[in-house]
């Protein structure tokens, strides 16, 4: 099917998300009678309707749903193949879209993606923020390219592939002036206080039932949050805690929380580079891992 890699799937992915020509017509840029051409031709390939019209828009047909399922890893596999293809660094071009953990995305990532910039200087990249186990879902739906953040505990499907880059460990942090602030506590005292922490963090979950067993239960979050801000400004309001990565302790500590030094260690993980195994090996992601590795060095 020629047309499937072509600019009448871009079209199509736009039309599907939006479900109304008109802004999907707005956000390519291009006339409404001539995406309705391009949808046309479409469907004239396949032999079947893409979308009815409803009172409220557009509604996919089965037919629809099928092509969006494969047509998200054709337009995933075609951009990075054409970033690849290119022989020319300054003529690079393409779209990425990248998940980033809440901790990487407020200390080194916005370096590192400067400088990914400065390297592929045309290829228009996107950035969301979330707990891994939300990113790695987008990432399985083919709505993010790649993902790095903690890496899941979990299998992944046998599409995607895990790369480690380094280790972090887990500390507790709190305000200054927190009762434990000036002692060596144990982790139970810690517990007592009330944890905040992020919104369906299913791989801390994990990690805590793993190293405390039972005790686990004790560090349930009393608030969440998707926000690293929010929870840096409950923390110095009060007398909570968090559990996060030490990469965020200079970023505490500039916002004016401490370690909380407890007896014991809790545990560490592991940040990588999660993507589909087709686009691995990339030059773009392949950049992305380099960059990411020599941040810790």
């Amino acid at each position: 099917m020629r047309l499937l890699v072509s600019r009448h799937l871009e079209n199509f992915l736009v039309t599907y998300e939006a479900l109304n020509l008109h802004d999907a017509a707005d956000l390519k840029g291009i006339s409404q009678p001539a995406l309705s051409k391009s949808l046309k031709l479409l469907e004239e390939e396949i032999g079947a309707a893409l979308f009815i019209r409803t009172s409220r828009g557009l509604e996919p047909t089965p037919a629809g749903d099928t092509l969006h399922k494969y047509a998200r890893r054709l337009d995933q596999d075609a951009r990075f193949a054409s970033i690849d293809l290119q022989r020319s660094v300054d003529n690079l071009y393409g779209r990425m879209r990248i998940g980033i953990g809440p901790v990487l995305a407020t200390t080194t990532f916005p370096k590192i993606i400067a400088q990914f910039h400065r390297q592929f200087p045309q290829i228009s990249v996107t950035v969301e923020t979330g707990v891994s186990s939300t990113l790695i879902g987008a990432l399985h739906r083919d709505h993010l390219d790649v993902v790095v953040s903690a890496l899941p505990e979990t299998a992944i499907p046998d599409s995607m592939v895990s790369m480690p880059l380094f280790k972090s460990e887990m500390i507790a942090i709190g305000r200054k002036g927190h009762p434990l602030a000036h002692q060596v506590s144990s982790y139970e005292q810690v517990s007592e206080l009330g944890r905040v922490g992020f919104v369906e963090d299913r791989e801390f979950e994990r990690n805590a039932a793993k190293a405390l067993g039972q005790k686990a239960e004790r560090f349930s979050p009393i608030l969440q949050t998707t926000s690293l801000s929010v929870m840096f400004g409950m923390l110095a309001e009060t007398d909570y805690y968090a559990i996060v990565s030490d990469m965020i302790l200079p970023r505490a500590l500039e916002s004016g929380l401490v370690e909380l030094q407890c007896d014991g260690e809790l545990w560490s993980i592991t940040i990588g580079v999660v993507c589909k195994v087709s686009i691995s090996e990339s030059r773009a992601i392949v950049a992305l891992r380099k960059a990411l590795a020599q941040s810790r060095d």
